[in-house]
């Protein structure tokens, strides 16, 4: 039963007065004890003669007030706990009750403002989060809403629209005031010239008609066809067109976005907005990405629609002008009708001598079909009237096709004109005779030899032409030409440093030349028909030739043995090393002959060894090289010091890395970067000390040095490094750059980067900072000044994580297609896994790395840095 706090001091201050007044009644029974048994009534004279005669009786008349006086701080100490206590108890039913109208509001739907003593308790810290969590869904909600809406409007238009001209004016004026810009156009892509035309154009509620055109690359609308990603630009070029208003006067917009129209990867426009003010909400950004593609996809469908109309036109016009044709061609069909009536009499007239004839043409027909020889028959223009039916068998090709062209165009450019010149001297010597030879190209592409003898027959009035008797000589020719080719390999065997032998199946020995004397001591002219058991060879040689006809008579395949044979050249004995080639040769599918060919590696075995020695030597360089790259690079223990949730994922492609991690430490702040040099392996390490010695130079000289201004001094440093500030010097090695400045004393982090970004992942959200289109070191542009690096300034808060990394990472190949590991992909791991810890990350992204990777080589250092704040 609970009670009142007042009460129960009240109770026990009256205990205390019970308590004292009980001792004091005890200490009068006492007293009364003492004087009735000495028979004495109590009187106060007794009770003084009492204590006379018992001076001790004093201290028991004290001890009510020793409790009292004992029992009263012991009071006042238990009514300051219980009022302490009380205090409590109201705290608490406080802060129950504001947590109570705190959670009622929330699920009412209002917007309860939070106090400060609500986030000391653990409920409190929960109905903070969940505060949290719902303005998060209800602004997301808010956000697809208003996006989803906007595609609604932009649908409609699709819907209702056919004029591309018409259509984009639509979109424009739509967007326009959906978004808030003041200024708009649509850039239609065509993929024949390539070239962005601007197709329609919007401002300040009116219509503007501007013809331009762009080719990819050209300024920034070419810029965002070439890249195929939006660009977003607050830094406006001065060249840029102005915005005329009856208010504002002429003003030049404070933003700029431009929006790739993309759909299967196919380009179809880009639309440009610009805005008055400095910055565009990222809802914006994402609600055009997304209708991006469903422009371009409607955009496609209606090119390919007034294509279509156009093809139907086409169509139509073609089909009219085939049935005026049709019934011209009726009424000549009439009139051919009566004609081969009168044809078809007296074709069958002629039909009885057409018959005859036949008979005779078979006759003769058949004779040159198979005759060994072509003849042919051309006029005096040297074109072909006739040519024999033997060509079918000999060329492959029939009379008709030969009549048609192929005789001259199966010849050749140069032995076509040869047999011209020979026809033509033919007209001036009419009885001469001529022979020449060529090639030709049969119809199954086997290029033959032919032997041709032409006459002059023009004067015969049954001929009138040139009479050519081709006759196929291909087999005398390759005769010819083996026996050419077996001269000249004797003379090279016999020449040929190698050593050459030529084995029958059953061992015996049908060449050798003189090499084969240097190793075996045998002259090759004692081989020559014997069989190899029969001659002095080494033991090493005679075991090296019967292994080969040994295995050659199990499976007649090309080899190659290596073997070692002891030589002496004098009085010195010294060894030979023989890679000997076995090639089978066959005679009707059937084994023949084995040829052997022995050449001399004993030098190359020898440089062999030595390259294993300086290779052995390298690697070792290499490896001492990587422990001192190792020994200056910062330790990991002092990057988790300073940031105890972070990891850094480094994976040289070598031993030796040109990427590098770098960490710095001021009484300001914490200076941190991703480094990539050009090149991996050595030359990388080397430029990777260059951009160490002076990155720690540069803080140490200036300790609030800011991250762009960092960048900028080590982009001048690194050129003075490399001579390339000076005329003439043509290297352009340099480094890309991350590089973050976490300020000790405010939650604000600096960062600069050379072509390389920083990814922001805050409450589900990921913001990308790009680095400067700007390396550090390499030339500069003689006719464009270069610009400074970008400082960018990025309050963070409490669970922030911020991630920088070389490109060994997005430009590593892989996955199922074989392509690019990718910004996208780095942006969806962090985006579907935003409540990993620094060590999942870690873990999930060497995993993921390894497995996107697979069977492919890694093709370039890689180092990732992740950081929680």
């Amino acid at each position: 039963m609970n009670r009142d706090p007042v009460v129960i001091r009240r109770l026990n201050y009256r205990k205390v007065v019970v308590v004292t007044v009980i001792s004091a009644l005890l200490v009068l029974l006492i007293l009364f004890t003492f004087l009735m048994g000495s028979g004495r009534p109590l009187t106060f004279s007794n009770l003084f003669q009492l204590h006379r005669d018992h001076p001790s009786l004093i201290l028991l008349d004290l001890l009510p007030v020793f409790i009292y006086l004992f029992l009263m701080p012991m009071h006042r100490t238990m009514n300051r706990a219980i009022a302490d206590y009380e205090a409590k108890v109201k705290e608490s039913r406080m802060l129950m009750e504001r947590n109570t109208s705190f959670a009622r509001e929330l699920s009412e739907g209002d917007d309860a403002e939070p106090w400060e003593e609500m986030i000391e308790t653990e409920l409190g810290k929960a109905l903070r989060l969940i505060q949290l969590n719902i303005k998060s869904n209800r602004r997301k909600e808010r956000e697809q809403t208003w996006i989803a809406e906007g595609k609604d409007i932009v649908s409609v238009i699709l819907r209702e629209h056919f004029d591309l001209e018409e259509l984009a004016y639509r979109i424009l004026m739509a967007l326009n005031s959906y978004i808030g810009s003041t200024q708009g156009a649509l850039y239609l892509y065509d993929e024949e010239q390539q070239i962005l035309t601007n197709t329609a154009t919007y401002a300040y509620n009116r219509r503007k008609f501007q013809q331009q055109q762009f080719r990819i690359g050209e300024g920034l609308v070419g810029q965002c066809a070439y890249e195929m990603d939006y660009i977003y630009r607050t830094e406006i070029p001065e060249d840029y067109i102005t915005i005329t208003s009856g208010i504002l006067g002429d003003q030049k917009p404070g933003s700029i976005l431009l929006v790739p129209l993309i759909t299967n990867e196919a380009l179809q426009g880009v639309v440009e907005f610009a805005f008055l003010e400095t910055r565009i909400p990222k809802l914006t950004i994402q609600f055009l990405l997304e209708l991006g593609e469903i422009i371009a996809r409607t955009l496609l469908n209606l090119k390919m629609t007034l294509r279509t109309r156009h093809l139907l036109e086409e169509s139509r016009k073609m089909t009219e002008e085939l049935r005026s044709n049709e019934k011209q061609l009726q009424e000549n069909a009439r009139e051919m009708e009566s004609a081969q009536e009168n044809l078809r009499n007296a074709n069958i007239q002629l039909e009885e001598k057409i018959e005859e004839a036949q008979n005779a043409r078979q006759r003769l027909h058949l004779m040159l079909e198979y005759a060994s020889e072509i003849i042919s028959i051309y006029d005096e223009n040297f074109t072909l009237t006739y040519i024999s039916p033997s060509v079918i068998n000999i060329f492959g090709y029939s009379m008709e096709e030969m009549v048609a062209g192929k005789d001259m165009e199966r010849i050749g450019r140069d032995e076509a004109a040869r047999l011209m010149k020979t026809l033509e001297s033919l007209k001036e010597h009419p009885d001469r005779v001529s022979t020449i030879e060529y090639t030709f190209l049969k119809k199954n592409g086997e290029r033959i030899f032919l032997r041709t003898h032409c006459r002059n027959m023009l004067s015969d009035p049954s001929i009138r032409g040139f009479v050519l008797n081709t006759r196929d000589i291909t087999e005398s020719k390759r005769a010819e030409k083996e026996q050419r080719l077996k001269t000249r390999m004797q003379s090279l065997s016999e020449n040929s440093l190698d050593l050459i032998l030529r084995m029958g199946s059953s061992g015996v020995i049908h060449y050798a030349n003189p090499v084969v004397e240097d190793y075996t001591d045998v002259p090759p002219h004692t081989m020559i028909n014997r069989n190899k058991d029969e001659l002095p060879f080494q033991q090493t040689f005679a075991d090296l030739l019967g292994e080969i006809l040994g295995r050659m008579q199990e499976k007649p395949v090309k080899m190659n043995l290596q073997i070692t044979l002891p030589l002496r050249l004098g009085t010195y004995q010294t060894e030979r090393i023989l890679s000997v080639d076995a090639i089978p040769e066959f005679q009707d599918r059937e084994l023949e002959t084995i040829l052997m060919i022995g050449h001399d590696i004993t030098e190359a075995k020898r440089i062999e060894k030595e390259m294993q020695v300086q290779h052995g030597k390298i690697q070792d360089s290499i490896n001492y090289a990587e422990r001192i790259q190792s020994s200056i690079l910062p330790e990991t223990g002092r990057i988790r010091k300073a940031f105890p949730n972070s990891f850094v994922y480094y994976k040289p492609r070598d031993v030796i890395s040109g990427d590098f991690p770098w960490f710095f430490e001021t009484p300001e702040a914490w200076y941190i970067a991703a480094v990539d040099c050009t090149g991996h392996g050595v030359p990388g390490a080397l430029l990777s000390l260059v951009g160490l010695f002076h990155l720690n130079n540069l803080t140490g000289l200036n300790p609030k040095i800011s991250a762009g201004d960092l960048c900028e001094a080590l982009h001048r440093e690194v050129r003075k490094t490399l001579k390339q500030d000076r005329d003439g010097i043509e290297t352009r090695d340099g480094m890309d750059i991350a590089l973050c400045k976490f300020h000790r004393k405010k939650p604000v982090v600096e960062f600069a980067g050379a072509h390389r970004p920083l990814l922001v992942l805050s409450e589900g959200e990921i913001t990308v900072y790009k680095g400067d289109r700007k390396a550090i070191g390499g030339r500069t542009h003689p006719r464009k000044p270069e610009q400074p690096f970008t400082s960018h300034t990025i309050p963070w808060q409490q669970g922030d994580k911020f991630f920088f990394y070389t490109d060994g990472l997005t430009d590593q190949l892989g996955g199922p297609d074989g392509l690019k590991y990718g910004t996208g992909r780095v942006r969806q791991v962090l985006l579907e896994n935003a409540g990993y810890t620094m060590p999942q990350f870690d873990e999930f992204f060497q995993s993921d790395f390894e497995s996107w990777t697979g069977v492919e080589r890694q093709l370039d250092d890689l180092l990732l840095i992740g950081i929680e704040v």
